[in-house]
């Protein structure tokens, strides 16, 4: 034992190994790579969605999503992660960060030990999120505005975050107890002493899958409604807090998604309250921080309907075709909190409701959807089965 401890540098390597999802809470086992190099696991595909919204998601579902024109419903794997490593001093404040950008296959980081660290981890692909800091008591991710005006409801326009999986390590002791290192040979002979550190990641982003079915879209001269030209969500959080990731409460906006696929014309569906129609739909994914003031994920795990500050509406700019846009808003304030991680959203439209008078008309000068359509005159009301 005196003989290991003298070949013990200064420096001892920590090597992370961030864990898949897959499981929810359950840790993937530890294993050491060749050369003391730990697998960097953080792949996370569509089987998520069923952990996190429930098996009965897939049946909610109805609009025929081809991956390979639209891109993954759920989640994609992450090219790289960054590790953002905080001493803490003596004190129990965190000192300014040092940070490594780790490959998805592994690495290692050099720590002193007899210390203890915070440690934040997340993906470092994204590219419309803001990070801002003061090194030390939050760590604040966000997204820029746009340039839409402000909705009926005086909440801002944001544009979608990226998709964005971390987790938060609080005063974890490394140690200079050499039985606590897995001991590694590195390729000049010398002996590397890895500490292993489990550490899931876990998002902090949240998709939801929002349709709209069309009832009676088609008359005598075709179909009545052809497409959207965007679907938003009003009532958001702004961003979320790493260390806590707790979500914005007073940073309240709303995220628009431009990018309605097509419609599907007479398609059987299924409608929220069981029955069976053939009808057209069309749809959109919406990646957003959540609602505000909550840890989504975990107000997810425990099942409590969320406490939300404001009403939550969804919109949509129905396009006629005659080329107007036909805005129409669905209070889902109750349905969004039982589903706090994402879910489907579904709206029931009855186009045969739509005035003829519209659709004959002229176009609306410019067209285009905007969520800050005033003096909303069309409301949804229908039952969606939780």
């Amino acid at each position: 034992m005196n003989l290991l401890r003298r070949h013990i540098a200064p420096w001892m390597f920590v090597a992370l190994l961030l864990a898949n999802m897959l499981a929810g809470c359950e840790r993937k086992e530890l294993y050491l790579a060749q050369r003391g190099m730990l697998s960097i696991d953080v792949s996370v595909y569509d089987i998520q969605l069923d952990l996190m919204w429930g098996l009965e998601w897939k049946t909610e579902w109805q609009y025929l999503w081809d991956e390979s024109l639209y891109g993954p419903i759920g989640y994609s794997e992450p090219s790289g992660v960054r590790a953002n490593v905080y001493s803490i001093n003596e004190a129990h404040q965190r000192t300014k960060y040092t940070t490594r950008n780790l490959p998805k296959n592994g690495g290692q980081v050099s720590l002193t030990t007899n210390l203890s660290y915070d440690m934040v981890f997340y993906n470092n692909d994204t590219e419309s999120i803001l990070f801002s800091t003061d090194d030390s008591t939050y760590y604040y991710a966000t997204t820029r505005g746009n340039t839409r005006n402000p909705y009926t409801r005086a909440y801002e326009h944001y544009n979608q975050p990226d998709q964005l999986f971390g987790t938060y390590m609080h005063d974890l002791y490394v140690s200079d107890d050499p039985d606590q290192y897995t001991v590694e040979t590195a390729p000049d002979g010398s002996l590397i002493y890895v500490f292993d550190v489990n550490a899931s990641l876990t998002p902090y982003t949240y998709i939801y899958l929002c349709q709209v079915m069309l009832l009676n879209n088609k008359d005598e001269m075709g179909t009545r409604v052809e497409g959207a030209e965007g679907i938003s969500i009003s009532g958001l959080a702004g961003g979320v807090d790493l260390f806590t990731r707790t979500t914005d409460s007073t940073h309240i906006v709303v995220v628009t998604q431009d990018d309605v696929k097509p419609l599907q014309e007479d398609r059987t569906l299924k409608l929220p309250d069981g029955s069976t129609v053939e009808g057209d739909i069309l749809a959109a994914r919406v990646m957003t921080w959540g609602l505000p003031g909550i840890d989504p994920l975990e107000q997810s795990r425990t099942r409590v309907p969320a406490a939300t500050v404001d009403s939550t509406v969804m919109a949509v700019g129905l396009k006629l075709r005659n080329g107007t846009v036909y805005p129409v808003e669905m209070n889902i304030s109750d349905i969004i909190k039982q589903r706090a991680a994402g879910g489907v959203i579904s709206m029931v439209i009855d186009a045969a409701e739509i005035p003829d008078s519209i659709i004959g008309g002229k176009p609306k000068p410019g067209g285009g959807f905007d969520a800050s359509v005033d003096n909303w005159e069309n409301e949804i009301e229908t039952d969606i089965i939780i």
